[in-house]
């Protein structure tokens, strides 16, 4: 794995708050902006990997049979449908 020293400009008080931010975290300012890279590329790889699997086949009799269950009757209130 390579590694590269990227400048990064940020303004005066986005560099404040990230400073603070990182102070509170008892790290240096380099370590917590790795951290927030880190965070976004795997929250950005969890989002992709959930919103990319397949459907997996399901049983239709389980399903009829689940549907059945409900009760029969008139929807409750607030639930019906317009016309």
């Amino acid at each position: 794995m390579s590694e590269a020293v990227i400048p990064v400009h940020l303004s005066g008080p986005l560099l404040d708050a990230a400073s603070d931010q990182a102070a509170r975290s008892g790290i240096s300012l380099e370590e917590w902006l790795r951290s927030i890279a880190a965070e976004r590329v795997r929250d950005a790889y969890v989002t992709e990997k959930y919103f990319s699997r397949k459907p997996q086949p399901g049983d239709a009799a389980e399903l009829l049979a689940i549907l059945d269950m409900a009760p029969d009757g008139p929807p409750m209130p607030g639930d019906e449908l317009e016309p």
